[in-house]
């Protein structure tokens, strides 16, 4: 089955890409849009500048004052053992996290009146799909968060 999953990007991911179409390319963005601007690049690379510009963009966003905004739109293939995983209450769970703020994974347990045990059970398998992410912070807390802002099953 496939799934169609709309999310933010890191930090890390954003500079990824930026390095691979650097390292693709042999150079800089800066360089790059000097040479596409002056039509010294092949015409087709028209989708590359606008990609690449908006990662770079999005970056110095990001490095100017901490917010990124970065989405992509992702097709996965899943295979029928991975959907079985997505129970209704582990889908249930990544829709409250994206619309509760939480402290901490005991908190979001709290506030949606579920065994913290369960709950960690159920962000370790949506972290490995890459729906959930837990960011450490103030010593040891464990913060949830999920990038995904659509989940899309589609059935071929």
């Amino acid at each position: 089955m496939l799934l169609r999953i709309v999310r933010d990007l890191t930090p890390e991911e954003v500079m990824e890409r930026i390095q691979k179409f650097e390292k693709e390319l042999g150079m800089s963005f800066e360089r790059f849009e000097e040479l596409f601007l002056k039509k010294k690049l092949d015409a087709k690379l028209v989708r590359t500048y606008f990609e690449w510009a908006e990662l770079v963009d999005s970056y110095k966003g990001y490095v100017e004052d901490g917010q990124l905004d970065y989405t992509v739109e992702e097709i996965k293939d899943f295979k029928p053992e991975q959907v079985a995983l997505l129970t209704p209450k582990r889908i249930q769970l990544l829709y409250q996290l994206a619309a509760l703020r939480v402290e901490s994974i005991n908190d979001l347990a709290q506030k949606i009146s579920r065994n913290i045990k369960n709950v960690y059970q159920d962000l370790q398998v949506l972290s490995k799909f890459g729906f959930v992410k837990m960011d450490k912070r103030r010593r040891r807390a464990i913060i949830p968060e999920t990038p995904v802002k659509e989940i899309t099953f589609l059935l071929r």
